[in-house]
């Protein structure tokens, strides 16, 4: 069940969850500034072998900040001009807040936030990870290791699995993000168009869930099918 949290419930909850990240770790703040604590935190995480994704919307970092986070091999750092939200999750827990990045460790203003898991909150937990998902692909990759911020292309070919599954009958269909459904399903839902009808399997791997048009794939088989992406 969510619990609602005052400054240093926030503080407290975030820092657990880059403690407790075991394969994913995203953290989503328009601000961006590295504290001493925060970033001992993420370098343990990052000894875990954690999948660590940064999404941030402000400010130049500073040749320090840019050096720290270099340091970090599983690091994929993103930056989304537009960005006003706070969200930090792992695999299991979320904090939804007015928290920022930078504001971690100082705990100087008073902030809200709540504080969500996936078992117990699975639908709220999914439709921020998709929302997440979202600001990710129209985002834009930060190159660590020059001095200046440069960005990389969006312009990806996926290298794409056979099998897939359809996302409300779980027949086995050719895997195609475009068109998650068998022919029978397909024509049912072009009847509507609705991007955002809520479906009921992972179209990568066949998982029961909550998955629509918009997105047809849990975080992991998202994830994983990034990682065969060729530039």
């Amino acid at each position: 069940m969510a619990e609602f949290l005052t400054t240093y419930g926030t503080s407290y909850h975030i820092e657990n969850i880059i403690i407790g990240a075991e394969k994913k770790l995203v953290l989503v703040s328009p601000y961006l500034q590295i504290s001493k604590t925060f970033l001992e935190r993420l370098k343990d995480t990052s000894r875990k072998n954690v999948k660590i994704k940064i999404i941030y919307g402000k400010d130049e970092l500073k040749s320090s900040e840019r050096a720290s986070l270099a340091s970090l091999s599983n690091l994929e750092l993103l930056f989304f001009k537009n960005l006003h939200a706070k969200c930090y999750f792992n695999e299991k827990e979320m904090v939804i807040t007015s928290m920022n990045m930078y504001e971690f460790s100082e705990k100087n203003n008073r902030e809200m936030g709540v504080f969500i898991t996936k078992k117990a909150d699975y639908e709220i937990f999914n439709k921020a990870v998709n929302e997440t998902l979202s600001i990710v692909e129209s985002s834009e990759k930060v190159e660590l290791k020059n001095n200046k911020k440069t960005f990389t292309s969006k312009t990806y070919a996926r290298k794409k699995p056979f099998k897939g599954y359809c996302i409300r009958c779980n027949d086995k269909i050719q895997y195609n993000t475009n068109k998650p459904y068998c022919e029978e399903c397909y024509s049912i839902w072009s009847s509507f168009g609705n991007y955002d009808y809520q479906e009921n399997y992972c179209h990568s791997c066949g998982q029961e869930d909550v998955y629509s048009m918009n997105f047809p794939e849990c975080y992991t088989c998202y994830s994983n099918n990034k990682e065969k992406i060729t530039m």
